[in-house]
């Protein structure tokens, strides 16, 4: 079922007609002219259809205003704008001129196949949902088909998007889709960041991109949608599956004044404005701007230069510190200590046993005599390392950067330990994903020298670094860390200290989301990795992320962002999160254990429910 779908051969039709020539409806209409079949275009205002022409010229579409050209068309694409009202008349229209044996699909996104089919007064017309994000680049679609659709309607259908070159994935008839609800629930949380000014264009952007892997952040992503589009779809999606599409009203300001997006130029981006557009850094309230890897080691979330550049040069110039030392000895301290070691700096590892010092040395001898061909001479670095137990290291630290494990008490401990032990001015950076910054800096004795650095799994290879500010950390550590991170040759951007900060923040709640699908069984965990990897174009999909990131961190992160929510209950943790840390199905970390596997050996779907 997960597998993309392959049709018959024999079924392709001639004539193609698109009602609707949108962003979405001429991108298709291209696609259509451009596979050699001849293309209708139709636009009911003459108005439109007289735009229309002018933006198609050339392409080989035909543009006409009459909707009764559908009736020499072999396949109809309805792609007219997400109203439920609109669609409603005129696939109604459609099935009123359309010959008795040509197929008719629709990109609704806020509707289901099977309402809008009742809604023609014509069930036995049936329809085909074609689903996607956005229409360009377009290489994979989720199809949906309401009751009662012929056979030969679907399969005439999938030879058409297997003619335009588009990959097909079967899913169930449910409003969003699958990969559409789940990121447009990402893109508006994405979007109420920076309405709340806690992120500037650039600060998200560059997180989701260099955090996530996605090829554009999500507010530029928005307007190669369409602000109209993504208001359409948000506001029906709200209205049928809650207050997680609900949108932000400078959205809605936004597609009044007629600040569309890429259509028009102008949406939360101008038209030509350069990749470095903001500082990228955080924005206190009244602050902000309002302008008309390796994903089979993917990031952990619980716990690098690039032409967004997400950061201001640092206001106060300062000297790169000589000596870090990584307190810890897990896999991110460790990862962590190998970034410091590549950057050229002494490197000191300070573990709890000389157990776990001697089983950190060998991780970075191996990993530097693994990349000896293009990184440093193993045997030079490695004379700049020490793993060690012994704590007076830390007197003679110019940068501490702590990464044990996520607990607060423990943290506090360190923190209280190394305000007291490490020379004045020392950078003291904490690397949690999910405890606040101000609590260490507290704990400390000395805030202004305290920061997050929360680097991302596998430390080495990602470009990320959020660097986290407390309300009082000073001047000179900022500009400590961001020397730093240059010298580490790691992307910067700036946080405030809040739950998640930005990327966890939007990336969890979609984790949680996504378990939502696999609850009762309707969809498998294969259709959904598929369908997001495909048609929501995520490298990596949901439930091999959780397995990868662990499910007892994810239920930790969740539970911590719904108490910062006020508890809202569409941020609460799903059922299906609590039972998977229950049965001790946490992914990688307990083999054999994953999501995958639970789902197939619990008792029955109404356990998750």
């Amino acid at each position: 079922m997960h597998t993309p779908t392959q049709p018959q051969p024999g079924t392709l039709p001639r004539t193609v007609a698109v009602v609707g020539l949108g962003t979405a409806g001429s991108a298709l209409a291209r696609r259509c002219a451009a596979a050699g079949l001849r293309t209708l275009g139709i636009e009911a205002d003459p108005a439109a259809a007289s735009r229309a022409r002018h933006r198609l010229a050339g392409t080989g579409v035909e543009v006409t205003h009459d909707l009764a050209t559908v009736a020499v068309a072999d396949a109809v694409i309805e792609a007219v704008p997400e109203r439920a009202h609109t669609k409603r008349a005129v696939l109604k229209a459609i099935a009123e001129h359309r010959a008795s044996r040509t197929p008719v699909l629709t990109t609704t996104l806020t509707l289901t196949a099977a309402e809008l089919a009742h809604a023609t007064g014509t069930p036995e017309l049936g329809l085909t949902a074609v689903r996607f994000l956005r229409a360009d680049p377009l290489t994979a679609v989720e199809v949906a088909t309401a009751p009662h659709t012929p056979d030969q309607h679907l399969t005439t259908a999938l030879a058409l998007l297997q003619h335009l070159g588009l990959t097909t994935h079967r899913t169930p008839d449910l409003p969003g889709g699958i990969a559409p609800a789940l990121l447009f629930a990402f893109l508006n949380q994405a979007a109420w960041m920076h309405e709340d000014r806690y992120a500037g264009r650039a600060a998200l952007d560059t997180a989701v991109r260099l955090g996530c892997g996605w090829p554009d952040g999500p507010l530029r992503t928005l307007d190669a949608i369409g602000l109209d589009t993504a208001l359409a779809v948000l506001d029906g999606l709200h209205r049928r599956l809650g207050p997680r599409f609900a949108p932000p009203p400078g959205l809605r300001r936004r597609v009044a004044a007629g600040a569309l997006g890429t259509k028009t130029g102008r949406g939360y981006y101008e038209e030509g404005e350069p990749r470095t557009e903001d500082d990228g850094q955080e924005q206190g309230p009244g602050q902000g701007h309002d302008h008309a890897p390796d994903y089979d080691h993917a990031p952990d979330y619980g716990h690098g230069h690039d032409e967004d550049g997400a950061t201001q040069k640092p206001p106060h110039t300062s000297p790169s510190p000589a000596t870090a030392v990584i307190v810890g000895s897990g896999t991110m301290a460790t990862g962590i200590a190998e970034v410091f070691l590549r950057g050229g700096y002494r490197t000191v590892l300070l573990a709890r046993t000389p157990q776990k010092a001697a089983a950190a040395t060998e991780a970075v001898e191996f990993a530097l005599l693994r990349t000896a061909a293009d990184g440093p001479d193993p045997g030079a670095a490695l004379a700049r390392w020490t793993a060690t137990i012994d704590r007076t290291a830390l007197t003679r630290a110019e940068v501490v950067v702590e990464a044990i494990a996520e607990d607060l008490t423990a943290k506090r401990e360190l923190f209280a330990e190394l305000g007291t032990v490490c020379r004045p001015g020392t950078l003291l950076a904490t690397t949690t994903s999910s405890l606040p910054v101000r609590d260490c800096a507290a704990a400390s004795g000395r805030p202004a020298d305290v920061l997050g650095l929360h680097f991302f799994n596998p430390a080495p290879a990602m470009p990320l670094v959020e660097l986290v500010r407390t309300p009082a950390t000073g001047a000179p550590a900022l500009a400590t860390a961001r020397t730093v991170l240059a010298r580490l040759g790691r992307t910067p951007v700036d946080c405030t200290d809040r739950t998640g900060f930005l990327v966890n923040a939007l990336l969890f709640p979609y984790l949680n989301d996504a378990l939502r699908f696999l609850a009762d069984g309707t969809v498998s965990p294969a259709l959904l990795d598929s369908t997001l990897k495909s048609v929501g174009g995520q490298p990596i999909g949901p439930t091999r992320l959780l397995d990868t990131v662990g499910t007892d961190v994810a239920l930790t992160v969740t539970r911590h962002l719904y108490d910062a929510s006020g508890r809202r209950p569409e941020f609460a943790p799903t059922p299906l999160l609590e039972q998977l840390v229950a049965h001790g199905h946490l992914g990688r970390k307990t083999p054999g254990r994953g999501v995958r596997t639970y789902l197939t050996t619990r008792p029955g779907p109404a356990t998750a429910a």
